[in-house]
């Protein structure tokens, strides 16, 4: 079955910040997915390690929609790779590891007034939503923090084609952020959708 994964980054106040290196991804698994973090092996074309180890306390909160636009929380596991049951038309996944800020001595996993000599701050904050169907509930936010939104059916695309998408935050549309795909920027949004991808 064809499906779409939409990873999203944020960084400092919601997308004020470059995209990172790393990749968050949902992996069909028996009965679920699993949460894999790294450099996805179909998605992206750059170099690096496939699968990074992550803390399994960075995943927040898990949303599965069916394809009317119902929704419920999903269950998932507390060990790596965190573990996901059910079968969801739409799936959404948000981590988060905390704040970081650059130092004289180099970037630490910690807040600003906890840190020696901050230069810059800000909190990481990573979603991914996997369509597996679309559905009236498709092309709605799901209502959570920081989302990407199709305007259509992806899954009716043919290579080639162009998607415009909306980036959301707290289910408001963010302007001006970059949209990038294999580590590409592909399009910036406006003030109520993003550029087509």
């Amino acid at each position: 079955m064809r499906a779409l994964h939409l990873p999203l980054l944020a960084a400092a106040a919601f997308l004020s910040s470059p995209v990172g290196a790393h990749d968050l991804w949902l992996e069909p698994a028996a009965g679920g997915f699993t949460v894999q973090y790294g450099h996805h092996p179909q998605l992206v074309s750059h170099g690096g390690e496939t699968q990074i180890p992550y803390a399994p306390a960075i995943v927040k909160s898990v949303v599965c929609a069916d394809a009317g636009g119902g929704q419920r929380s999903a269950k998932f596991g507390s060990t790596y790779p965190v573990r996901v049951e059910g079968d969801c038309a739409v799936l959404y996944v948000l981590t988060s590891s905390g704040y970081w800020t650059k130092t004289t001595a180099g970037t630490k996993n910690v807040k600003k007034t906890e840190a020696a000599s901050p230069l810059a701050s800000w909190q990481s904050v990573e979603s991914v939503k996997h369509i597996a169907q679309w559905g009236a509930g498709g092309d709605k936010p799901l209502g959570t923090p920081l989302e990407i939104v199709p305007g259509d059916n992806p899954l009716a695309l043919k290579d080639g084609d162009k998607l415009t998408l909306r980036v959301l935050a707290g289910g408001q549309p963010v302007a001006d952020a970059v949209v990038t795909y294999d580590g590409k920027p592909r399009g910036q949004t406006g003030s109520s959708t993003a550029a087509s991808s």
